[in-house]
């Protein structure tokens, strides 16, 4: 994925890895065998998955994000930020978004405003404010 974003010319400073959140082999059991299987995945290997995810960035210089790590670190119940032991629960996207906004916040913060701030575009003619000569 990252060697075809290179060769897409999006520069490294541009990209963030996440990697996969833990697994509740728990909950994630119950979900397969509601589906008629069983378990299919084991959070070690997700894990291992996590690892690597953490290493290409590094090999790479791209920023990384190890939500595998966050979400259990202390040894806390991660399982409320999964909805099925799997996949992320609102919550789970609210702790992603709180971790990954201040990454994203980092590379955004010296790129130059192209359009004026929001409350400084005249509501009665956005078109000058936006097209114009910014007088409004």
């Amino acid at each position: 994925m990252v060697r075809y974003l290179q060769s897409a010319d999006v520069p490294e400073s541009r990209l963030i890895l996440i990697t996969p959140p833990p697994l509740c082999e728990a909950a994630w059991g119950q979900e397969c065998l509601r589906q008629g299987c069983k378990l299919n995945r084991l959070n070690s290997v997700v894990g291992e998955y996590a690892r690597a995810c953490l290493q290409v960035a590094q090999d790479c210089g791209i920023d990384a994000l190890d939500l595998w790590t966050l979400m259990q670190q202390d040894s806390q119940d991660f399982s409320s930020y999964l909805s099925d032991g799997l996949h992320l629960s609102p919550k789970g996207n609210e702790f992603l978004f709180s971790h990954l906004w201040p990454l994203i916040e980092k590379k955004v913060s010296s790129l130059p405003l192209l359009l004026p701030y929001w409350r400084d575009i005249a509501e009665a003619k956005p078109a000058l404010s936006l097209l114009g000569d910014g007088d409004h």
